[in-house]
């Protein structure tokens, strides 16, 4: 079984590719679950890991680890888009429209 800290880098590689494509708009709820999720099926992994009922699991990523294991937070990601400004940053190359 792979170790802790592996399993929590490649979950906040993905939490990192969420928070970038989904930072636009009103998505602070459902940073919320997910980060939630993330917690959870870490949760799980530890008490599998330890052989261990599920509340264990929860309770050492949530109580008694005081950064969540590592994994990282999705709060003050969010950006509101402005108005009169371009939010999706730079049009394509070569002054291309959006396909």
């Amino acid at each position: 079984m792979r170790p802790v800290k592996v399993i929590v880098e490649d979950v906040n590689a993905f939490l990192r590719g969420w928070a970038a494509y989904f930072r636009f708009g009103n998505s602070a709820h459902v940073f919320d679950q997910i980060g939630s999720y993330a917690r959870m099926r870490i949760g799980g992994f530890l008490a599998k890991k330890h052989r261990r009922t599920t509340k264990f699991g929860w309770a050492v990523v949530a109580f008694a680890a005081q950064d969540s294991l590592g994994l990282i937070a999705l709060h003050g990601t969010v950006v509101a888009p402005r108005p009169f400004r371009d939010w999706r940053g730079r049009p394509n190359a070569g002054g291309e429209r959006r396909r």
